[in-house]
């Protein structure tokens, strides 16, 4: 769901439910959303960077934060980490 003041372009990949933006959210280049997602409140994602959720678990990002780069915002279940 886009709601207030959302912005997705360049070549930016948003797929997967439930996906929340809202409030001044920037998505452009080659970042990447997967997954359960919720950004809010002035959050940019330039370049490649990316945000992906996995097996029923949210990613929850809110701002003001910028995330461009490489970096990458994950959410790994326990098992994955054993």
């Amino acid at each position: 769901m886009l709601k207030h003041h959302v912005l997705i372009g360049g070549n930016a990949v948003v797929r997967g439910e439930p996906i929340l933006l809202d409030e001044h959210v920037v998505i452009q280049g080659e970042s990447r959303i997967s997954g359960a997602v919720i950004i809010e409140n002035h959050v940019e994602l330039t370049d490649h960077a990316v945000v992906e959720a996995f097996d029923g678990d949210t990613v929850h990002v809110r701002g003001p934060k910028v995330i461009n780069g490489e970096e990458r915002i994950t959410r790994t279940p326990l098992a994955g980490l054993l």
